[in-house]
């Protein structure tokens, strides 16, 4: 069985800025347009909705439930146009590390492509949520039943079975989310949609994966924190270190196309594409390792993380 090395797949994002800096670099600067054009939009055509929940949010339970579902149904065009965004960009992104990693050689356009490759990378990820959603709903009605039933002969017993089966069901989630984890660059590497096919390729590797996926994801925190707190300090002293000003800018920012045209609300809005490339390199660049290692055709393979 073809193995890995989970310390250089955790830490494999970090390789990919290191061997493919100038790729990287077009990532962050077509992020940090792309954020600036949707925040300008999303407050352009829903800030005075998402003005109005957050002021709503913010009445301390005081508001009227029948309110607060009529201002959430408002909201809704905004959730799909930003889950619209989300898909479309994180398909291309990934579908951009993948080809960095898998075909090193293919580098024309900075890796990035509008095409096949993307289409399908959104048409795994929407099949994975809905596959977990679906999972997760499965778990938690069966928990639900067999708690129930014990309860009903004994709260206490029910009590311990809770304590008992709750660990074992979110286990369950995240061991499955681990098997099928090679999903998406599977699917980019074969050209066509496959999701249980990393089943296959995942069988006894489960723990030196959840491991690197571990890793990764604290890395990617560490970034993330390092980042917005570079953000925070540049943004405190812009505004003079007024600590008042500078939260009610970065609250109402993604709500006030005032805030957003603040020295505060420009800095914060051209370091996201910087924080959204570099966490998502982070944390996608792992599972492209991990198959090229184990999984890739020899004739696609590289030294890439030699």
């Amino acid at each position: 069985m073809k193995t890995f090395s989970a310390t250089d797949a955790a830490i494999s994002g970090f390789g990919l800025v290191r061997e493919h800096p100038k790729a990287v670099g077009v990532w962050v600067l077509i992020s940090t347009v792309v954020s600036i054009v949707v925040a300008l939009i999303t407050v352009g055509l829903f800030g005075p909705q998402l003005e109005a929940f957050t002021e709503l949010s913010q009445a301390n339970g005081q508001s009227d439930p029948a309110q607060t579902l009529a201002m959430m149904g408002s909201l809704v065009p905004t959730m799909l146009f930003s889950m619209t965004y989300s898909i479309a960009f994180y398909s291309v992104l990934m579908a951009a590390i993948y080809r960095a990693v898998l075909r090193p050689a293919d580098s024309r356009q900075a890796y990035l492509r509008f095409g096949a490759d993307e289409l399908r990378q959104a048409g795994v990820s929407i099949l994975m949520v809905l596959l977990f959603f679906a999972g997760y709903l499965g778990i938690v009605l069966v928990l639900a039943l067999v708690i129930g039933i014990v309860s009903a002969l004994s709260p206490l017993a029910g009590g311990l079975v809770a304590l008992l089966l709750v660990p074992v069901g979110l286990g369950a989630l995240v061991y499955f989310a681990v098997r099928l984890s090679l999903a998406n660059v599977l699917t980019f590497a074969k050209g066509k949609i496959d999701i249980f096919g990393s089943m296959a390729l995942t069988e006894g590797r489960f723990w030196p994966m959840l491991g690197a996926y571990l890793v990764a994801t604290i890395l990617a925190v560490v970034v993330y924190l390092l980042l917005f707190l570079i953000v925070t300090l540049l943004g405190g002293a812009l505004s003079g270190f007024n600590m008042d000003t500078l939260g009610a800018l970065m609250q109402s920012q993604s709500t006030s196309l005032e805030s957003l045209m603040t020295p505060t609300g420009i800095l914060s809005l051209a370091v996201g594409g910087l924080i959204a490339v570099l966490t998502s390199v982070t944390i996608y660049t792992p599972s492209a390792m991990i198959y090229r290692e184990i999984g890739a055709d020899p004739a696609t393979e590289s030294d890439y993380f030699a």
